[in-house]
């Protein structure tokens, strides 16, 4: 419906939450559920006390959410420079076979490193849309602080292999 357009008779606003597919809020705690109820098998059972409702549980506080937060970030980092770490030295395998070391040495570590960044893309995405967008941001950190220090490092391993 527009927002313009006249309303149909008996429509109501008042007490509506803007969204038509949530419950409204309750003003009053809901009644304690009943003391008499039949079972599956047609016996009827008395209980002696009315259930509880059970209260809400206590949300953390903002302290302890920012914390957690920090955490989430930093294992992200932490994940994201190990899979440099990894990229640097599984093509140590294949060139170690090979007869020209520094060649496939360096085809693996650019096919590692896309291999990384594309992992690092489809992680941080799927992090994101499960609500855990921390862990996503310190991927995306980690792997871009890990790209320098990968490119020297990797630099520094076929010099060596060139040398062999």
């Amino acid at each position: 419906m527009r927002s313009g357009a006249a309303r149909p008779p008996g429509w109501c606003t008042e007490g509506v939450t803007p969204n038509p597919y949530r419950a409204p809020l309750l003003t009053v705690r809901p009644p304690a559920a009943a003391t008499t109820f039949e079972r599956h098998d047609r016996a009827v059972v008395t209980m002696s006390a009315p259930v509880p409702v059970p209260s809400a549980v206590p949300a953390p506080s903002a302290d302890a959410r920012r914390r957690q937060r920090v955490r989430r970030v930093r294992s992200g980092i932490w994940a994201a420079l190990a899979g440099h770490g990894l990229a640097l030295t599984i093509p140590l395998l294949p060139a170690a076979l090979a007869d020209a070391p520094g060649t496939v040495y360096a085809a693996c570590i650019v096919v590692a490193q896309v291999l990384l960044a594309a992992t690092v893309v489809g992680l941080g995405i799927a992090r994101t849309v499960r609500r855990d967008g921390a862990n996503g941001v310190g991927l995306v950190i980690g792997w871009i602080a890990g790209v320098p220090v990968a490119a020297v490092a990797g630099i520094a391993v076929l010099v060596a292999l060139a040398a062999c």
